[in-house]
């Protein structure tokens, strides 16, 4: 069994859980983090900033895959040395997936280059048409589905 660890807002909690629901999904935060550090993820996501460096470096170390958000600042020696398949998502244009537009209605997101699955099959560049959820992150929608096109 493989797990899926997000570090997001709380709020998009919810919505996540929904839109992946059938995945071994567990959410980090400055709360649980030191608990969580013994468990294998296969992918993390990071959408958000934690405080505790230490046990972010040690979960990291033992994933295969990290989706990080290119748009919030990130100490780039939590992976220094480390074995990880990056994807990257959001607004910067060297970005894994990078955002084309945004309307009233929808997200349009773009994957720049071919990415792998973790069961090896290939995944190639197009563009994808989001449906925008209100309340609910734009950083947060986009992870979701690329966590969606990764796992199916």
């Amino acid at each position: 069994m493989f797990f899926i660890g997000i570090i997001t807002n709380q709020k998009n909690e919810l919505y996540v859980k929904k839109k992946l629901e059938n995945k071994n999904i567990l959410f980090i935060n400055d709360k649980n983090i030191t608990n969580m550090k013994n468990i294998k993820f296969d992918t993390i996501v990071i959408d958000n900033k934690l405080k505790n460096k230490q046990d972010l470096r040690k979960i990291l170390s033992s994933t295969n895959h990290l989706i990080l958000n290119a748009d919030i600042e990130f100490d780039l020696e939590l992976i220094e040395n480390l074995s990880l398949t990056i994807i990257t998502y959001g607004f910067n244009n060297k970005s894994t997936f990078t955002v084309s537009s945004i309307t009233e209605n929808g997200i349009i997101i773009c994957l720049q280059r071919i990415i792998f699955k973790p069961n090896g099959e290939e995944i190639e560049p197009e563009e994808y048409q989001l449906e925008y959820v209100e309340n609910i992150e734009k950083y947060a929608i986009i992870f979701t589905e690329i966590l969606k096109k990764f796992y199916n």
